[in-house]
């Protein structure tokens, strides 16, 4: 398993803007896959020595914000996986360009 990014972090903290109640779930997760897909990278997220409670909530979250990064022209837009309570996956996407997976120079941009 490997650590969280500083982007995977910042965008879940954006998330717990929305749901507090995940706040206490970011120091257990970890990254069990990246996976480079057609359109992106999907991350998949494990919950290491996690004792919590897990509640009933079901979302898709993105503050429908665009990422920059250097090497795309377009950036990439994102989707945070809630299932069953558990925070289960990233899943990046790019507008159409190749993308090596790498988040270098990141910058979040937010809706206007």
């Amino acid at each position: 398993m490997q650590e969280l990014h500083e982007l995977e972090l910042t965008l879940l903290e954006n998330l717990t803007a929305k749901y507090p109640q995940f706040k206490s779930h970011l120091p257990f997760l970890k990254v069990a896959e990246r996976k480079l897909t057609a359109s992106g990278l999907d991350v998949n997220l494990e919950y290491v020595d996690f004792n919590g409670e897990f509640d009933e909530t079901n979302a898709l979250f993105s503050n429908g914000g665009n990422i920059q990064i250097k090497g795309l022209k377009e950036g990439l837009s994102y989707v945070i996986d809630i299932t069953v309570g558990q925070i289960t996956s990233i899943e990046f996407s790019t507008y159409n360009e190749k993308w090596d997976g790498k988040f270098t120079d990141f910058k979040i941009l937010e809706k206007e």
